[in-house]
């Protein structure tokens, strides 16, 4: 199996493309998520977390710094067998 990477940089022309090779037997098209666009300064724009992505990497941070007060002594998790007796 071959795998080609084609950026298309008029959108306009992107629905054609991949009607095209819709068109042929055995090709499949896949989206993948667009390069963020730079600024004219040349950083990368951010675009809008939804809520989903927002409530993610919020319980993420919580997560990670939990992880972090556990690494450091600060506070202490219970055994796996503590945790399986609970459910």
């Amino acid at each position: 199996m071959g795998r080609l990477i084609i950026d298309i940089h008029d959108p306009k022309k992107e629905k054609e493309v991949a009607e095209i090779l819709l068109g042929i037997d055995g090709v499949v098209v896949e989206r993948a998520m667009a390069i963020p666009k730079r600024s004219a300064k040349g950083k990368k724009v951010a675009r809008k977390l939804t809520p989903g992505e927002k409530r993610f990497v919020s319980e993420l941070r919580q997560a990670l710094k939990e992880l972090n007060d556990h690494i450091t002594g600060k506070k202490k998790f219970q055994s796996a067998r503590a945790f399986l007796h609970e459910l």
